[in-house]
C-alpha cells in the first residue's frame, strides 16, 4: 500500500516536471522564431538597401552622363577633343557600374531586375549614345536644334528604365517595417531629383547651343521639372525621420537649396527669360552644362548621405537583432536545463528522502494516512496562464502600434485624409476584381486659382484653403468612400456601386457646399471666395482608363470656367 502511494506521488511529480518543461518550450518557442524572423527581416532589409544604393548610384552615374553627353554635342570643334575623351571616361565609369550593380542585384535574389537591367537600361543606354554619336559626327552645317534635342531625349529614355528597375527593386522588397526600410521611399525621391535636377537645363540647352527661340514644348518640360525639383526637395525633408535629421544631414539639405535651388535653377530661368525677350543668351550650350554641373553635386552629396546612414542603420539593426536572436535562444536554453535540473535534484533529492521518511514512520507508527493529504503535489498554473495572457496583449499592443504606423503612412500629414500610398494600396485591392472598376465612379476635383492664392497670400493661407476643402469633401460624402490628396491642390473622391447620376449629384453638391465657403484672412481683414472643379468618370476597363476618364472631365471643367462639373 505504502509502496503503491509513492509510486503514484513519483507518477504525479513526472507528469509536473513534463509539464512545466513544455511550457517553458510553449513559451521560448514562439520568442525564438519571432527574434530569429526578426534577424532574418534585418539582414534581408540590408541586403535590400545595397542593392538600392547600387541601383541608385547607378542611376546617377547614367543621368550624370548627360552632361559630358551635352557638353559633346554643344562643344566648338577647339572642345570637342577634349570634351570626347571625358564622355569616353564617363561611359566606361557607367559600364562598369552595370556589371557591378547585376552582380549585387543576382546576390540579393533580384534576378527579374537583373533581366530588365539587361534587356531595357542596356539596350536604351545603347539607344541613347548612338544618338549621341551620330549627332557629333554630323558637319556642323547640317545640324539642327531638333536632332540635338531628340538625342537628349534618347539618354533620357536611358534613365527612365534605370529609374524603372529601381522602382521595381522597391516594390519587390520584403524587409519593410525595418528601421533601414523608411529610407526605401527616399532613395527613390533623391534619385527623381537629381535627374530633374539635370533635366532642368538639358530640355533648353539646344535651343541655347543654336541661339534659337526655345520652344513651347520644351520651355514647358523645363518649368516643369523646375517645379518638380522645388517639390522633391521640399518632400526630402518631410520624409526623412526626425531621428535622421543630423547636423551634417541639415547641412547638406541646405546646400541643395543654396547652391541648386537659388544658385542654379537661376541660371536657367535667365536663359528662359532672354529667350521670352528675344534676347541674345547669355550662355552657350558647353557653358550652361559647366555651369550647372556643379550645382547637381550637392544633390548627389545628399543622396550618398542617406545611403550611407541608410546602410549603417540597416547594419545595426541586424548586429541588435541578431544579438537578440542569440540572447533569446541562450536564455531559452538556460531556463530548459535549470528546470530539468532542479525538477531532478527535487525528485531524487527531496521528495524521494521524504517518502522514504513517511513510509518508514507509517510503518512503525501502523498509521494510514489518506490519500487525499498528499494529493496537491504539482505547481499552481495560475502564474503560466497570466505569462501566457501578458504574452499574448504585448504581441495585441504591437499589432495595434504597427495598425497605428501603417496609417500614419497612408494619411496626409496637411489634411489627414488618405494620402497617394493609402491610394495604391486601395487600386491593388481593386485590381484583384477588376469588373469593381465597371462600378466604380472617380470625381477629380481640382481648387480653382489655387496659384494665385499662393501667390498672394502665402502657402499658410494655401494650407488653410487645401484643409478647408478636404473637411467639406469630408462633410459631403459618405464614410464608405475614399477622399484622396492626389496632389497639392487635387483631391480624388472613389465611390464604389454609384451610376453617372450619383456621381454627378455628389460632385454638384460638393461644388455647391465649397463655393459657399469663405475663408478669412486676419492679415487683410476680409474672407476669400474658394471654388473647385470637378472632373467626373463611371466605369473603365482599368483604373488607368478611369483615371484618364476623369482628367479629361475636369480639363472640360476647367476650359468651361470655374466652379464647374464635367463628364
Amino acid at each position: 500500500m505504502y509502496k503503491l502511494r509513492s509510486e503514484h506521488i513519483s507518477q504525479r511529480l513526472f507528469l509536473s516536471m513534463i509539464i512545466i518543461i513544455f511550457s517553458l518550450l510553449f513559451l521560448s518557442v514562439p520568442l525564438i522564431v519571432s527574434s530569429y524572423q526578426s534577424y532574418k527581416k534585418a539582414d534581408r532589409a540590408l541586403t535590400e538597401i545595397s542593392a538600392l544604393r547600387a541601383v541608385a548610384d547607378l542611376a546617377n552615374k547614367v543621368s550624370r552622363e548627360r552632361a559630358p553627353a551635352n557638353k559633346v554635342m554643344s562643344s566648338t570643334p577647339e572642345e570637342l577633343a577634349k570634351n570626347l575623351q571625358e564622355l569616353q571616361a564617363h561611359r566606361k565609369e557607367v559600364d562598369i557600374q552595370i556589371d557591378q550593380t547585376i552582380q549585387i542585384l543576382n546576390a540579393a535574389g533580384f534576378s527579374a531586375q537583373v533581366r530588365g537591367l539587361s534587356s531595357n537600361l542596356k539596350v536604351t543606354l545603347q539607344q541613347g549614345r548612338q544618338a549621341v554619336d551620330a549627332y557629333a559626327a554630323l558637319p556642323r552645317s547640317e545640324r539642327t536644334s531638333k536632332q540635338l534635342d531628340d538625342a537628349i531625349k534618347k539618354m533620357f529614355t536611358a534613365w527612365d528604365s534605370c529609374h524603372d528597375i529601381l522602382k521595381n527593386v522597391l516594390v519587390h522588397s520584403v524587409g519593410k517595417g525595418t528601421s533601414a526600410s523608411e529610407s526605401y521611399t527616399l532613395i527613390l525621391i533623391l534619385a527623381d531629383l537629381r535627374d530633374q535636377a539635370g533635366r532642368i537645363a538639358s530640355n533648353v540647352i539646344a535651343s541655347v547651343t543654336f541661339a534659337e527661340k526655345i520652344p513651347e514644348d520644351n520651355l514647358a518640360r523645363s518649368l516643369q521639372t523646375q517645379h518638380q525639383a522645388n517639390y522633391l526637395w521640399g518632400l526630402v525633408n518631410t520624409i526623412q525621420p526626425e531621428q535622421g535629421k543630423t547636423p551634417e544631414y541639415l547641412a547638406l539639405h541646405q546646400k541643395v537649396k543654396t547652391q541648386f535651388l537659388d544658385k542654379g535653377i537661376p541660371i536657367v530661368a535667365g536663359l528662359i527669360n532672354e529667350s521670352l525677350h528675344h534676347q541674345r543668351y547669355s550662355l552657350t550650350g558647353t557653358q550652361l552644362t559647366e555651369a550647372m554641373v556643379d550645382k547637381f553635386v550637392t544633390v548627389v552629396n545628399l543622396q550618398t548621405y542617406i545611403l550611407d546612414y541608410s546602410v549603417s542603420v540597416a547594419q545595426n539593426e541586424k548586429n541588435q537583432a541578431q544579438q537578440q536572436f542569440i540572447i533569446t535562444l541562450l536564455v531559452a536554453i538556460i531556463c530548459l536545463v535549470t528546470a530539468c535540473f532542479t525538477m531532478i535534484y527535487a525528485r531524487n533529492g527531496v521528495f524521494k528522502p521524504l517518502l522514504k521518511a513517511k513510509n518508514a514512520i507509517l510503518r512503525l507508527a501502523q498509521h494510514k494516512v489518506a490519500d487525499s493529504e498528499f494529493d496537491e503535489l504539482s505547481n499552481d498554473p495560475v502564474t503560466l496562464l497570466q505569462a501566457i495572457k501578458k504574452l499574448k496583449c504585448v504581441l495585441q499592443q504591437r499589432d495595434a502600434l504597427e495598425f497605428q504606423l501603417r496609417n500614419i503612412a497612408n494619411t496626409d500629414n496637411l489634411t489627414g485624409v488618405p494620402n497617394r500610398l493609402a491610394l495604391d494600396e486601395y487600386i491593388k485591392y481593386l485590381e484583384k476584381k477588376p469588373e469593381k472598376f465597371t462600378q466604380t465612379a472617380l470625381i477629380i476635383f481640382d481648387i480653382d486659382d489655387f496659384k494665385q492664392v499662393n501667390d498672394t497670400f502665402g502657402h499658410i493661407v494655401g494650407d488653410e484653403v487645401i484643409r478647408l476643402v478636404a473637411e467639406k469633401l469630408q462633410f459631403c460624402v459618405r464614410t464608405s468612400d475614399l477622399i484622396v490628396r492626389y496632389g497639392g491642390d487635387e483631391f480624388l473622391v472613389l465611390i464604389e456601386q454609384a451610376d453617372f447620376q450619383d456621381a454627378w449629384v455628389v460632385a454638384n453638391k460638393i461644388l455647391k457646399e465649397i463655393g459657399g465657403s469663405e475663408l478669412y484672412i486676419a492679415e487683410i481683414n476680409q474672407n476669400i471666395q474658394i471654388s473647385v472643379s470637378a472632373g467626373v468618370a463611371v466605369g473603365a476597363a482599368s483604373w488607368m482608363a478611369l483615371l484618364e476618364k476623369a482628367d479629361k472631365s475636369l480639363f472640360q471643367a476647367k476650359e468651361n470656367g470655374k466652379n464647374k462639373v464635367a463628364g
